[in-house]
C-alpha cells in the first residue's frame, strides 16, 4: 500500500508542477519592445530651453533648439536614431532651396520607449545666418522625418537665417538623437 500512496504523491506533484508552469511563465517580464513609433501617431512641437531666439541672431553664432516627439497613438512605440531634418526655403513655382543637417555622431543613439501621452526630444543645433553673407538660406520650414520614417511632418521655423553647411568639411548643423 505504501508504493501506492507514493504514487500517487508524484503524480500529484507532477500535476501540479504542469498546472503551474503556465501559470508562473505567465507572470514573467516581457522583453519584447513594442513596435516602432510611426509618423502618424507622433505630434511635433518646438519647446523650450534652447538658446536660439524667435527671429534669429544674426551674428554667425552656433545655437540650438529643441523638438519635443509626444507619441499620440494609442499604445506604447519606439525611436531609435536620428531625426532627418530639412530646412526648406521658397516655393514651387520660385524654386525650393533646401538645408538638411547631419546626425550629431558624438552623441549615440538609444531606443526610447514612449508610452501613449509620453514625450521623447531631440536637438537641433545650427549656425544662425548674417544679413550679408551669401551662403544663408531663410526657411519657412522644417521638415521633420522621425527615425525608422519616411514621412515627414512640416513645423514652421522660427528661428531665422540659417548659415547653408552641406558642403561643409566641418558641419555646425546637426541633429542629435531622440532621447528622454
Amino acid at each position: 500500500m505504501r508504493i501506492h500512496v507514493r504514487a500517487a504523491a508524484l503524480v500529484s506533484v507532477g500535476i501540479l508542477t504542469i498546472t503551474t508552469a503556465p501559470a508562473l511563465a505567465a507572470n514573467q517580464p516581457s522583453t519584447v519592445q513594442p513596435a516602432p513609433c510611426r509618423t502618424s501617431n507622433l505630434a511635433l512641437n518646438w519647446t523650450s530651453g534652447g538658446t536660439a531666439k524667435p527671429g534669429g541672431t544674426h551674428n554667425e553664432e552656433q545655437v540650438n533648439a529643441f523638438v519635443a516627439v509626444k507619441n499620440t497613438g494609442p499604445g506604447a512605440c519606439t525611436l531609435r536614431g536620428y531625426p532627418k531634418v530639412t530646412l526648406k526655403m521658397g516655393t514651387e513655382t520660385q524654386g525650393v532651396q533646401t538645408e538638411t543637417f547631419f546626425p550629431q555622431t558624438s552623441k549615440k543613439p538609444k531606443t526610447v520607449k514612449l508610452d501613449s501621452g509620453a514625450t521623447a526630444r531631440f536637438t537641433v543645433t545650427f549656425l544662425s545666418g548674417k544679413e550679408s553673407d551669401d551662403n544663408i538660406i531663410d526657411p519657412g520650414v522644417a521638415a521633420i522625418t522621425p527615425p525608422g520614417n519616411t514621412k515627414a511632418k512640416e513645423l514652421r521655423w522660427l528661428w531665422g537665417q540659417v548659415q547653408k553647411q552641406e558642403a561643409a568639411t566641418h558641419p555646425g548643423n546637426y541633429v542629435s538623437p531622440v532621447h528622454r
